[in-house]
């Protein structure tokens, strides 16, 4: 697509996008500010944040391709998604009330320096599988105006996610998503109102008679459990809580999570509606163009551009808040407790920025390895690993079950990511099962043995 009007609006988004963030950088000046935003966010801020840090290539590109080979299945991501941002706004005066910057803080107080280690260790290899998943997102959007290598196609979003997080940190990400948020909305209601006059009836029941209306495909492995494990993941994944404790109180969090919820679950609609219908009307495609092939061939050249210039936005926010949210958990959970050479203001926002750019660099490296991988899956294994590393833990703390004997805790936190990937890798296949259950039920079971454990030694019951 080379035309003026696309050019045209696709540079224009981009630029306000930009001015955004370097607006942002003005605000930048300790490593708070970088991390959390010092605490200011408010609602629409927190909204912003929510939605340029979730909604990406998986909720987009990810949700039509897959609804394009499966159908309305494919909402689960975006689905689940929604529902546990508004349930993390629910919960956001339990969340304000702890007073840590990351998860693994949380662990870590709670459960001791080995847990703590291990919740740092998995939670930021689930958030880094998830940022190849944005890479992979990304291509289609690249391809459509330079037809070059894969390395040098990944290489450009690869860079964005860099200099977007470079240019403002968290404060940087939530401006530009807010912005980006607002521009999502607008461009998935136009596009979700073209399509209702474009359908009539008789597609729906089509779809309904050839089951690609169903929520479940056990062949291709989307159900509940898929739903399940986003909640999970969700509820366990620094990027997503960092909104809840930078916003400027519980009020600000809660309007802002539900707004947001209600925007995701809507976008995932969306997208899985352009894929529903791209099979019908393009089915030569290749799944994963399903979205970027809609605006070409069914919108004009200046919404190509816009839509192009947004989804791409959408990619790289989300790979930079997860990028961000790894470099965060790692700088202040893992390296901070072994060496003091980084304690400094200036030092620790330069360890930040060293520690994302490896972060995109390694993602980068296997993107180029394995570029036919499917977005999706790698989005839910993702949140598997996320939510079964830390999510019954952080729940056992929320409503008071404790205490927990520390060392049926670390078998716990690192016993079951590490279940959940020998599982997906090797038995289920052969089982069928979803590592959700069983890693989800190992975590749950340590934790209950470690209380009874407690219970049992004095010295650990609790006072009073």
């Amino acid at each position: 697509m080379s035309s003026l009007g696309f050019l045209l609006s696709f540079v224009a988004i981009l630029a306000c996008t930009i001015a955004a963030g370097l607006i942002a950088k003005r605000s930048v000046r300790r490593s708070s500010d970088f991390s959390n935003a010092g605490g200011s966010l408010s609602a629409g801020m927190v909204a912003g944040a929510l939605v340029g840090g979730f909604v990406g290539g998986t909720s987009i590109v990810g949700t039509g391709e897959l609804a394009f080979r499966h159908g309305l299945a494919a909402v689960w991501f975006t689905l689940g998604g929604g529902v546990a941002v508004i349930l993390l706004g629910l919960c956001a005066d339990r969340f304000l009330r702890l007073q840590v910057e990351t998860l693994p803080e949380l662990i870590g107080t709670q459960y001791g320096g080995r847990a703590q280690l291990g919740a740092s260790l998995f939670l930021s290899l689930g958030m880094f599988i998830q940022v190849i998943a944005q890479l992979l997102a990304a291509l289609p959007f690249v391809s459509v105006f330079w037809k070059a290598p894969l390395p040098l196609l990944a290489l450009i979003p690869a860079a964005l996610i860099f200099a977007y997080v470079l240019a403002g940190g968290f404060m940087g990400a939530s401006i530009v998503g807010t912005l980006k948020t607002v521009m999502l909305i607008l461009l998935l209601l136009g596009t979700g109102a073209w399509l209702w006059g474009q359908l009539g009836g008789e597609t729906i029941v089509r779809w309904w008679q050839q089951g690609r209306l169903s929520l479940v495909v056990p062949e291709a492995g989307l159900g509940w459990v898929q739903g399940a494990s986003m909640i999970v993941g969700i509820f366990s994944t620094q990027a997503y809580l960092q909104p809840i404790f930078a916003s400027r109180s519980e009020r600000e969090a809660r309007s802002g999570s539900v707004a947001a919820g209600l925007v995701i679950i809507l976008i995932g609609l969306v997208s899985a509606w352009i894929g529903l219908y791209m099979h019908d009307t393009h089915p030569e495609l290749a799944p994963r163009e399903a979205v970027p092939m809609f605006f070409l061939t069914h919108a004009p050249s200046w919404l190509a551009g816009a839509a192009y210039a947004v989804i791409l936005l959408s990619v790289v926010m989300t790979g930079a808040a997860l990028a961000l949210s790894i470099a965060t958990i790692l700088n202040r959970d893992v390296i901070q407790r072994y060496t003091a050479r980084f304690r400094s203001e200036e030092s620790r926002l330069r360890l930040s920025r060293a520690l994302i750019l490896g972060v995109i660099a390694v993602a980068y490296a296997l993107v180029c390895l394995d570029e036919n991988a499917l977005i999706l899956h790698w989005a839910f294994l993702a949140m598997t690993l996320r939510g079964v590393t830390i999510f019954f833990p952080v729940l056992f703390y929320l409503f008071h079950i404790s205490p927990v004997e520390r060392r049926w805790a670390v078998l716990a936190v690192w016993g079951a990511p590490l279940l959940a990937l020998a599982w997906a890798w090797w038995l289920l296949p052969a089982t069928g099962i979803d590592p959700l259950y069983v890693s989800g039920l190992w975590s749950a079971a340590a934790l209950l043995a470690g209380r009874m454990t407690a219970r049992k030694t004095p010295s650990l019951r609790p006072m009073g």
